[in-house]
Protein backbone atom coordinates (compact mmCIF):
# COMPACT_ATOMS: atom_id res chain seq x y z
CA UNK A 1 0.00 0.00 0.00
CA UNK A 2 2.86 2.39 0.82
CA UNK A 3 4.43 1.68 -2.57
CA UNK A 4 1.22 2.64 -4.35
CA UNK A 5 0.98 5.87 -2.36
CA UNK A 6 4.59 6.75 -3.18
CA UNK A 7 4.05 6.01 -6.88
CA UNK A 8 0.93 8.19 -6.96
CA UNK A 9 2.76 10.97 -5.14
CA UNK A 10 5.64 10.78 -7.61
CA UNK A 11 3.27 10.92 -10.57
CA UNK A 12 1.55 13.97 -9.11
CA UNK A 13 4.93 15.54 -8.39
CA UNK A 14 6.18 15.02 -11.92
CA UNK A 15 2.98 16.50 -13.29
CA UNK A 16 3.33 19.52 -11.01
CA UNK A 17 6.94 20.15 -11.92
CA UNK A 18 6.22 19.85 -15.63
CA UNK A 19 3.40 22.40 -15.62
CA UNK A 20 5.19 25.71 -15.29
CA UNK A 21 2.92 27.52 -17.75
CA UNK A 22 -0.29 26.62 -15.98
CA UNK A 23 1.16 26.98 -12.50
CA UNK A 24 -0.75 24.32 -10.65
CA UNK A 25 -1.17 25.47 -7.07
CA UNK A 26 -1.76 22.95 -4.34
CA UNK A 27 -4.24 23.99 -1.67
CA UNK A 28 -3.42 21.46 1.05
CA UNK A 29 -0.44 22.21 3.29
CA UNK A 30 0.21 18.58 4.18
CA UNK A 31 0.18 17.51 0.55
CA UNK A 32 2.55 20.37 -0.33
CA UNK A 33 5.03 19.30 2.35
CA UNK A 34 4.95 15.70 1.05
CA UNK A 35 5.58 16.86 -2.51
CA UNK A 36 8.32 19.18 -1.27
CA UNK A 37 9.97 16.31 0.54
CA UNK A 38 9.79 14.10 -2.55
CA UNK A 39 11.12 16.73 -4.97
CA UNK A 40 13.45 18.39 -2.47
CA UNK A 41 12.01 21.75 -3.54
CA UNK A 42 11.05 24.62 -1.25
CA UNK A 43 7.39 25.63 -0.96
CA UNK A 44 6.27 29.01 -2.24
CA UNK A 45 3.24 29.91 -0.15
CA UNK A 46 0.74 32.37 -1.64
CA UNK A 47 -1.62 33.68 1.03
CA UNK A 48 -4.89 34.98 -0.37
CA UNK A 49 -8.45 35.69 0.63
CA UNK A 50 -9.60 35.53 -3.01
CA UNK A 51 -10.44 39.19 -3.22
CA UNK A 52 -8.90 41.30 -5.90
CA UNK A 53 -7.30 44.66 -5.38
CA UNK A 54 -4.20 46.63 -6.24
CA UNK A 55 -1.82 44.31 -4.34
CA UNK A 56 -3.32 41.23 -5.94
CA UNK A 57 -3.02 42.83 -9.40
CA UNK A 58 0.65 43.69 -8.77
CA UNK A 59 1.35 40.06 -7.84
CA UNK A 60 -0.46 38.78 -10.91
CA UNK A 61 1.33 41.17 -13.27
CA UNK A 62 4.83 41.18 -11.79
CA UNK A 63 5.06 37.67 -10.39
CA UNK A 64 2.65 34.98 -11.53
CA UNK A 65 2.28 36.16 -15.14
CA UNK A 66 5.93 37.12 -15.59
CA UNK A 67 8.09 35.09 -17.94
CA UNK A 68 10.75 34.75 -15.23
CA UNK A 69 8.31 33.18 -12.80
CA UNK A 70 6.91 30.86 -15.47
CA UNK A 71 10.46 29.79 -16.27
CA UNK A 72 11.44 28.82 -12.74
CA UNK A 73 8.16 28.02 -11.00
CA UNK A 74 8.99 24.33 -11.33
CA UNK A 75 11.78 24.89 -8.79
CA UNK A 76 9.09 25.34 -6.14
CA UNK A 77 6.09 23.54 -4.81
CA UNK A 78 3.32 26.10 -5.19
CA UNK A 79 0.90 26.31 -2.28
CA UNK A 80 -2.11 28.61 -2.23
CA UNK A 81 -3.54 29.22 1.24
CA UNK A 82 -7.04 30.67 1.03
CA UNK A 83 -7.64 32.19 4.45
CA UNK A 84 -11.24 33.16 3.68
CA UNK A 85 -12.53 29.60 3.82
CA UNK A 86 -10.33 27.74 6.29
CA UNK A 87 -9.26 28.68 9.82
CA UNK A 88 -6.35 26.22 9.64
CA UNK A 89 -5.06 28.07 6.57
CA UNK A 90 -5.49 31.35 8.41
CA UNK A 91 -3.37 30.10 11.33
CA UNK A 92 -0.71 28.77 8.95
CA UNK A 93 -0.62 32.05 7.04
CA UNK A 94 -0.18 34.07 10.21
CA UNK A 95 2.50 31.66 11.44
CA UNK A 96 4.57 32.07 8.28
CA UNK A 97 3.96 35.74 7.48
CA UNK A 98 3.71 37.09 11.06
CA UNK A 99 1.01 39.33 9.62
CA UNK A 100 -2.67 39.50 8.71
CA UNK A 101 -1.72 41.10 5.38
CA UNK A 102 -3.28 39.61 2.29
CA UNK A 103 -2.03 38.84 -0.28
CA UNK A 104 1.38 37.68 0.83
CA UNK A 105 4.18 35.39 -0.33
CA UNK A 106 6.64 33.41 1.73
CA UNK A 107 9.15 30.68 0.93
CA UNK A 108 9.44 27.76 3.31
CA UNK A 109 11.51 24.60 3.26
CA UNK A 110 10.21 21.03 3.17
CA UNK A 111 10.14 20.93 6.98
CA UNK A 112 8.04 24.08 7.21
CA UNK A 113 10.80 26.49 8.23
CA UNK A 114 10.66 29.98 6.80
CA UNK A 115 13.57 30.56 4.41
CA UNK A 116 13.21 34.33 4.12
CA UNK A 117 11.01 37.03 5.59
CA UNK A 118 7.56 37.03 4.01
CA UNK A 119 6.55 39.51 1.36
CA UNK A 120 3.55 41.21 2.96
CA UNK A 121 3.88 44.75 1.70
CA UNK A 122 3.10 44.42 -1.99
CA UNK A 123 4.56 47.13 -4.20
CA UNK A 124 6.73 47.10 -7.31
CA UNK A 125 10.03 47.53 -5.44
CA UNK A 126 9.34 44.82 -2.85
CA UNK A 127 8.02 42.42 -5.47
CA UNK A 128 11.13 42.96 -7.61
CA UNK A 129 13.39 42.24 -4.62
CA UNK A 130 11.39 39.13 -3.74
CA UNK A 131 11.63 37.88 -7.35
CA UNK A 132 15.41 38.37 -7.24
CA UNK A 133 15.50 36.37 -4.01
CA UNK A 134 13.34 33.59 -5.54
CA UNK A 135 15.66 33.33 -8.52
CA UNK A 136 18.55 32.54 -6.15
CA UNK A 137 16.56 29.55 -4.90
CA UNK A 138 15.86 28.05 -8.33
CA UNK A 139 17.56 25.21 -10.12
CA UNK A 140 18.34 27.47 -13.08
Amino acid sequence: MKKIAVIILLIVSVNLSAQTDTQKWLTDYKEATKVSETLNNPILVFVTDNTSGESYDVLQDQVFNSENFKRYASSFVLLKLDISTDSYNKRLAFHYTKSDAVPALVLIDKKGNTIEKALTEINSKNVSEFMTFLKTKTKY
